[in-house]
């Protein structure tokens, strides 16, 4: 794995980890991590896939509506 990559998936999972834990006992903490969280899932995102050539977010052409309409 890219260590980009593993590096955003590891504060992705991180934050999102804080922001349930700080849930329901403190919504100022959970908003501000749950924010962090959201962040760093984009970067996650925008990061896998660039590395795999896709643009814009975009699947292959091998997507569930062509596989089961094409």
């Amino acid at each position: 794995m890219d260590p980009r990559l593993a590096q955003l998936l590891q504060m992705t999972s991180l934050y999102g980890t804080l922001a349930k834990f700080y849930e329901h006992s403190d919504p100022e903490k959970h908003i501000y991590f749950y924010k962090m969280h959201v962040q760093y899932e984009m970067q996650l995102v925008q990061m896998y896939w660039a590395l795999h050539g896709h643009e814009h977010g975009q699947p292959e052409s091998h997507s569930w509506d062509s596989h089961y309409h094409g």
